[in-house]
């Protein structure tokens, strides 16, 4: 039996619904049978929905959108490739940390450092780094003052 207008548009809903249901579940290690017990939906509904079989009710379906972490819009509109409720990206600590040391130390030099970076190449650029940033030895001053200066030891060896 033929699919009318309709029931094509709907199966293109539920095929591109479960493709993003797939992507997410894949992105936060679940599988069917978690994402069942995550979202109180049946295992097996899950495995229609994910097969192209079945469309998920209302119920099911912001159940399943909850349980994932997005918004059911996102899930249901076909014209949509990422969640409007979401962050776009969220940075991760260590772009976090360069993003605060760029701040600090001004944009100009942060993209001197890395043009400079990219025409030297990684290694150099690094080693440059761990070079320039070698600590240079101060004695504590108990230390030095025991110590005697330099010009007072040649004076006594002059006398």
């Amino acid at each position: 039996m033929d699919k009318t207008p309709m029931e094509k548009k709907l199966w293109k809903n539920c095929n591109r619904f479960s493709e993003k249901l797939a992507q997410k579940i894949l992105q936060l290690g679940l599988n069917g049978q978690k994402l069942a017990r995550k979202s109180d939906v049946s295992d097996s509904e899950i495995s229609r929905i994910m097969n192209g079989k079945s469309l998920p009710g209302l119920e099911n379906a912001i159940a399943l959108a909850r349980a994932v972490g997005v918004s059911l819009d996102f899930l249901a509109d076909d014209a949509l490739d990422a969640d409007p409720n979401q962050p776009k990206e969220s940075a991760d600590e260590r772009e976090t940390t360069i993003q605060r040391l760029a701040r600090e130390i001004g944009y100009k030099q942060a993209e001197y450092l890395l043009e400079y970076s990219r025409i030297i190449g990684y290694e150099v650029a690094m080693q440059r780094l761990v070079d320039a940033a070698k600590p240079v030895v101060t004695l504590p001053d108990q230390v030095r003052n025991s110590v005697a200066p330099v010009a007072t030891a040649s004076r006594v060896n002059s006398a």
